[in-house]
């Protein structure tokens, strides 16, 4: 099946990825065909993309943002990912993206009291 995304679609989900901040780089096979699209962006020590197909589905991926010269095919371990129609993977995306920095807890540091002394002294009698 080669069909193509309707026109109104594409135009919707090409809106909602740009104000995404989802940024495109073609998708092509070893002979150098096009295959679709690859829509990616950095999100919170992540990195999620989504691989569009012109008949209108898509893969959603999300992967721990890891990435090193040497071995450039690696991103870090899959975390999610979702296949389907490339609105419902992009839906998917979106409303899952907002998960957490880190697995570590990030503690509540209160305001420095009033009566605490200000670290770096910042008056005309600082020692640096």
């Amino acid at each position: 099946m080669n069909a193509k995304m309707p026109e109104d679609t594409a135009d919707e989900l090409g809106r909602r990825l740009h104000a995404a901040g989802f940024r495109p780089l073609p998708d092509v096979d070893h002979d150098g065909e096009l295959l679709g699209t690859c829509l990616w962006r950095l999100r919170a020590g992540y990195v999620e993309y989504l691989a569009l197909r012109p008949n209108g589905f898509a893969h959603a991926v999300r992967a721990h943002a890891r990435f090193t010269y040497r071995w450039p095919a690696d991103h870090g371990p899959v975390v999610e990912h979702r296949s389907g129609y490339a609105i419902n993977a992009l839906d998917w995306l979106l409303t899952t993206s907002n998960t957490p920095a880190s697995v570590r807890s990030r503690p509540y540091v209160a305001a420095p009291k009033p009566n605490q002394p200000v670290w770096p002294p910042d008056g005309p009698d600082r020692w640096y």
